[in-house]
């Protein structure tokens, strides 16, 4: 293929790729993507889900705060009337456990079923007494209505044992926190992600509108931590984007003396970049934040590649004539990279398998583009280099000596510590430290259920599951009374089963009794003969009434509560029961485990995800050391015929062990993405230790190898030197696993990998 037809194609891949993802790129940042997509447990799978998909994920924490108490107020109850009024956007907003107009929704004429009630002379005497107390207390008129058709309170009963167990304070009718009145919205639980976005954007500017006296708005909920770790990744990358191009230009102004080449080498990595989006776009439909910055930082190392041409190309040397040279370890080297990410494939994470794919792909075109189009852009073209030399040369005793200590010491440092590994599932969580903190204050304050300890109960039949749902209620509820728990969320409260609901309706009065009881216990109270007429009509008419389902909750204001907790999903039905508030953990799981009811239905969201975790940090423990293994076979073979090729290997798993140990002696503990960062260090310290080998000059003389190596080492050192400051602690931790394992495997590589010193290279 002549050269300007490679041009042709070059600059046509590149268009098509750049409008492309102009119209279609889709970038997330939900750690759905993140979480194993082949458990085989089907209830496990369903909770991870719903921990991640349920109603609590469209669920904003609002907190308002700096300023008075009635200020506070006021604004609170301004922000929910505005946000209320853009009902497409919103399905409710709440900042108390009040509500207006009770017996407008479609659940009130269903209380007597809903809610155990007493018609005894004496239970509805107690109730008319506390009516008169509400009455001569000022309450509104509307209140009063509602009492003379509800005098028991039997809906306000209902609706208030299904209502966030708080543990804030009522102030002028709103809740506080402190200092802080908070409020609970809840987004359309269909909204996608811009939605979202557009809903939290959406809340700041009415809160803007209504504050003339400079009080803060917080946000906190899942879909907040997501827009921030959106916000943090895309700040991330600009950080890094802009530290790489600021050492870039300063070597190739300064070493290479070429803005040409800077040039080149910038557009070679740009190209790898929008091919590798490209394509990963095209396959997944869109690109998780994390794979993205990761995969962007990652193809540093395609710098790589045009960085060996250069400083193999001189003025007698052409660019042609470089590639032919240094050809079979940049193949190598290449080669190392890709069957390291290929690790990643076929493990059941998508996140990790779309970030495989991202950096294989954006490895194969960087070298593509290197080999086939960087020399005919040179072609002709004379460069004039500043030159690094060689380093010192080892004898073969000190090799041995130095590689048995870089390998054993830190290996003995790991094998004595205890709980090297972190299989929480929170560190796949790209909030702030500070995020989760304020995440997990509001909700407790707010009463919202914990996802950490929950009881799963499934049927085909869904009265069946309602009745299992509340033999576990009840004994969760001997546990309340033990102070064991605080408290627990299940659908039996809301929606209780046939048999409950029978036997509700048998336990009614009829018309008569009911009559008589009411004219006893008003006696020596001071209503009219009457008064309570439709509280009667409406006892009566519910004995006509078909039992209540869950199709009837669709017109209710309870319907979004209903679905966190009862929903139908491959031809079953799940009913979900949410604990809060455990006293001491160990003495519940006793008692969970004494209990035959509960201990078949409980599910512990953080051990089952950990225990996943745990096992997949296994795995790729397994396919690293196993692709390593292969490697050093690989090796090996090649050794055969050239005895200083064993000395490569040594580099890559000393800089492996050092990045680890260094980690742990920080106390940090290894997590997944640990294991991902080492990925590219192996990557890297393989293409340090090729290039090194492939050392051909004697020591202290300008070495073609040793510049292009220092190039590389020193620019991918400084970049992600800058993502280890990251507010994104899982791009921190790939910023601080790298630079330690790079720099290790430099340093390494130049006095292990370089050739032995011997009398013939002395002289």
């Amino acid at each position: 293929m002549t050269s300007i037809y490679k041009n042709i194609l070059f600059f046509v891949a590149v268009t098509i790729s750049a409008l492309y993802l102009h119209d279609n790129l889709i970038v997330v940042s939900n750690i759905e993507q993140f979480m194993p997509s082949n458990i085989q447990d089907k209830n496990v799978k369903i909770l991870i889900n719903q921990s991640q998909k349920g109603s609590f994920a469209n669920t904003i924490l609002v907190q308002i705060s700096d300023s008075n108490e009635r200020e506070l107020s006021k604004l609170s109850r301004e922000l929910k009337l505005n946000l209320e009024k853009k009902a497409n956007i919103f399905d409710s907003v709440v900042n108390s456990l009040e509500r207006d107009n009770f017996e407008d929704d479609i659940l009130f004429k269903y209380r007597y079923l809903l809610h155990d009630s007493n018609f005894d002379i004496e239970s509805l005497h107690v109730s008319f007494n506390q009516f008169l107390n509400s009455f001569t207390g000022n309450a509104p008129s509307e209140f009063i209505d509602y009492l003379l058709s509800d005098p028991q309170r039997v809906f306000i009963d209902y609706l208030s044992l299904n209502q966030p167990k708080a543990s804030v304070m009522m102030k002028n009718g709103v809740w506080f926190l402190e200092d802080s009145a908070l409020l609970m919205v809840k987004i359309n639980r269909k909204s996608d992600l811009s939605q979202k976005d557009v809903a939290i954007s959406i809340i700041k500017k009415e809160f803007t509108s209504i504050n003339p006296n400079n009080a803060k708005l917080l946000l906190s909920g899942p879909s907040v931590v997501a827009t921030e770790s959106r916000i943090n990744i895309k700040n991330t990358i600009q950080y890094v984007s802009v530290a790489l191009s600021v050492v870039m230009f300063f070597v190739f102004v300064f070493v290479y003396r070429s803005p040409y080449l800077l040039i080149l080498a910038a557009g070679t990595l740009l190209t790898a970049i929008l091919i590798a989006m490209t394509l990963t776009q095209l396959i997944f439909s869109q690109i998780h934040g994390i794979a993205l910055a990761f995969g962007i930082t990652t193809l540093g190392v395609c710098l790589d590649y045009p960085l060996h041409i250069f400083s193999n190309t001189s003025a007698t040397i052409s660019a042609k004539t470089a590639v032919k040279k240094i050809f079979t370890p940049l193949k190598i080297g290449v080669l190392t990279s890709i069957l390291a990410y290929s690790s990643l494939l076929g493990t059941g994470f998508d996140g990790f398998t779309q970030l495989a794919v991202f950096s294989i792909i954006g490895l194969l075109s960087a070298f593509i583009v290197s080999i086939y189009l960087v020399p005919e852009w040179m072609q002709g073209y004379k460069i004039n280099k500043r030159e690094v030399l060689t380093g010192r040369l080892l004898p073969l005793m000190p090799k041995i000596l130095i590689s048995l200590l870089i390998v054993l010491l830190p290996v003995s440092y790991l094998s004595y510590q205890d709980g090297l590994f972190d299989v929480d599932i929170s560190q796949l969580n790209p909030a702030s430290a500070e995020s989760k903190k304020v995440d997990s204050k509001l909700r407790s304050a707010l009463g919202v259920g914990e996802i950490g300890h929950i009881f799963l109960i499934s049927n085909q039949n869904l009265d069946i599951t309602l009745k299992k749902s509340h033999e576990v209620e009840q004994e969760l509820t001997k546990l309340v009374d033990k102070n064991i728990i605080k408290d627990f969320t299940g659908v039996s409260s809301l929606l209780p089963s046939k048999k409950m609901q029978e036997q509700r309706l048998e336990g009614l009065p009829s018309k008569q009794t009911l009559q008589n009881n009411i004219t006893l216990a008003i006696s020596g109270l001071p209503f009219k003969k009457g008064a309570f007429d439709d509280f009667v009509s409406d006892v009566e008419n519910v004995k006509t009434m078909p039992l209540l389902v869950q199709k009837d909750f669709e017109m209710s204001f309870m319907k979004n509560k209903l679905q966190s907790i009862l929903f139908h999903q491959d031809d079953n039905w799940y009913s979900l029961i949410r604990v809060s508030g455990i006293k001491d953990v160990s003495l519940f799981n006793k008692k969970v485990d004494s209990s035959n009811i509960l201990k078949n239905t409980y599910y512990s969201v953080t051990v089952e995800a950990s225990n996943i975790m745990g096992a997949y940090l296994k795995e790729t423990w397994f396919r690293l050391i196993t692709m390593l293994a292969l490697i050093f076979i690989a090796v090996l073979w090649f050794a055969r015929t050239n005895k200083r090729r064993i000395w490569i290997f040594i580099p890559v798993i000393s800089g492996v062990l050092i990045s680890l140990s260094f980690q742990v002696f920080l106390g940090n503990s290894i997590n997944i993405f640990h294991l991902l960062s080492l990925l590219l260090v192996v990557g890297l310290g393989f293409d340090y230790s090729l290039f090194f080998n492939y050392e051909s000059t004697k020591s202290g003389v300008p070495s073609n190898s040793a510049h292009a190596v220092t190039i590389s080492a020193i620019t991918t050192i400084i970049t992600f030197a800058i993502l280890s400051f990251s507010d994104v602690s899982i791009l921190s931790s790939i910023g601080q696993i790298v630079v330690v394992g790079v720099l290790s495997c430099f340093v390494i590589s130049k006095f292990i990998s370089t050739p032995t010193l011997t009398s013939v290279n002395r002289i």
